[in-house]
């Protein structure tokens, strides 16, 4: 793993921290090495061969052995980058927490269906790292329309946020300011083996469809959920 080396000044982070703010996102380059990107990338077209061409998700490392992404969420240099920017961003130590973990692999008639639902994340920081690509066609394109709401101070508040966000009324709406060509919203083309950075709870996001007989894969890790001990969330959940 092509691991960024220890930043004990801050300076990295600082400046990650500063590009989310000021361009919706930041980007290290070429973060995962070519030989752990290729296995991971077999381990996509493996994945999605067995499940007939189709999406397919993995939520978690457990079924990831054999890939950077199964031993990623233990990296002590990533997991400080993570927290380091977190702290920036909010102001008060990063918690001793793990991440939510996802591998997306779109693929088939299932691809359209996994994309251009706009939606906010329950993670302050979300990582994302592109495995596969299209090289033709749709590439997928991130799409953030950022900082376009605050953290909110209780559980129920960010609910209400999800709800008017998903719903078709909402969702009609942003799709037409995106096809519209609207200027706040970025349409980020991704590099396989770089590793993004942006504020998922923060700001609406979405990814473009890629083509059915292409394959659109991403790793993402969530970090640090602000309502993680909500007794309402708690509660709900239970239901």
């Amino acid at each position: 793993m092509n691991f960024v080396s220890r930043d004990p000044s801050g300076t990295l982070v600082g400046a990650l921290a500063a590009q989310i703010d000021a361009n919706g996102y930041a980007v290290i380059e070429d973060y995962v090495a070519p030989d752990e990107l290729r296995g991971a990338r077999a381990f996509v077209a493996d994945a999605i061969a067995a499940n007939g061409g189709e999406y397919v998700g993995f939520t978690g490392t457990e079924r990831l052995g054999g890939t950077f992404l199964a031993d990623l969420p233990e990296d002590p240099d990533f997991v400080a980058l993570c927290r380091g920017i977190y702290a920036r961003a909010v102001g008060k130590p990063a918690p001793e927490v793990g991440f939510y973990q996802i591998l997306r692999c779109l693929s088939g008639r299932g691809a359209r269906a996994h994309s251009m639902r706009f939606h906010y994340d329950s993670y302050v920081l979300t990582a994302l790292i592109p495995i596969v690509v299209p090289e033709r066609g749709s590439p997928g394109r991130l799409i953030i329309l950022p900082s376009t709401r605050g953290l909110r101070r209780t559980y129920l508040g960010n609910l209400v946020d999800k709800v008017l966000v998903d719903n078709r009324l909402a969702q009609a709406l942003l799709n037409v300011a995106y096809r519209r060509g609207s200027r706040r919203m970025i349409r980020l083309s991704l590099k396989p083996g770089n590793l993004y950075f942006f504020w998922g709870y923060r700001s609406l996001h979405t990814n473009e469809p890629c083509d059915a007989d292409a394959i659109r894969a991403t790793a993402l890790l969530h970090y640090a959920d602000p309502h993680a001990d909500s007794r309402v969330k708690r509660a709900l959940r239970r239901r």
